[in-house]
């Protein structure tokens, strides 16, 4: 992983770096900033900082961490989860191949509430070092399980309605009843949800867009798109109105 953010982000869910590489020129304040044990720091010139980095410009911290053990689909709703199986939301990637999407998605299901985030097999790496920067350490907050099908994930969530999110066609998601315990499976921006994924999904949502947009605007990218879903979904939840046009009148003066 590359960045102070993501890095920090790391150290605070507790997680302990294998190897954290400092440029020689900010070694000292992101030393301290970030609490390291000397032991495991070792600092680089620009050169070397270059060779390491997957970006253009290389970071001023780089780190290796450990993968992380992978969970059983059974601990979604095991005990000590302290997940609430009538409130549930897991977000299921279906064949997003884009790593800034996919970590978008992660970085999103985290601020609006997820309960879990999955992706299918084909789906890219959530441990790539794309998507991990994308989640800009959103990752170490929420539940992740890579590379499992939805027929599995269904079977560990029996009573959960599946929504699929669809550039055409479905109902408008501002309209659309949004119940949980839910699964909402977000696909490609031009494949859409796979065959596989349509043999489940139960209501397909479609983010209506403004009549000019739509023109020239065929569909939003699956990060965009799953964002906006899961606001949705988080602003029902805290209890803002399903319609719009349902609001109670503003009250009159005088």
């Amino acid at each position: 992983m590359e960045g102070a953010d993501v890095v920090a982000a790391a150290l605070a869910a507790g997680t302990r770096p294998q190897a954290v590489f400092l440029r020689e020129e900010a070694a000292g304040e992101l030393a301290e900033r970030l609490g390291l044990e000397a032991a495991s720091v070792f600092l680089v010139s620009e050169r070397v900082a270059a060779r390491l980095s997957t970006l253009e410009s290389p970071a001023d911290v780089m780190a290796v961490l450990p993968l992380p053990e992978r969970r059983p689909l059974g601990s979604l709703l095991a005990p000590e989860s302290g997940r609430d199986a009538g409130s549930l939301l897991a977000v299921y990637v279906d064949g997003v191949q884009d790593p800034g999407n996919v970590g978008t998605l992660v970085r999103a299901a985290l601020a609006f509430g997820a309960s879990a985030l999955l992706t299918s097999p084909g789906s890219a790496d959530l441990y790539g070092p794309k998507t991990v920067r994308a989640s800009m350490g959103a990752l170490f907050g929420l539940p992740l399980f890579p590379d499992v099908r939805l027929d599995e994930v269904l079977r560990e969530l029996p009573g959960a309605t599946v929504f699929g999110l669809a550039a055409h066609g479905g109902e408008p998601l501002d309209r659309a009843e949004l119940r949980r315990p839910a699964v909402l499976v977000v696909g490609a921006e031009r494949a859409g949800l796979s065959s596989a994924a349509l043999a489940h999904v139960e209501r397909t949502l479609t983010i209506p867009m403004a009549l000019p947009a739509a023109d020239a605007v065929e569909s939003l990218n699956a990060g965009v798109a799953g964002a906006i879903a899961l606001y949705e979904f988080s602003r029902r939840s805290a209890g803002a109105p399903e319609d719009p046009s349902r609001r109670p009148p503003a009250a009159q003066e005088g």
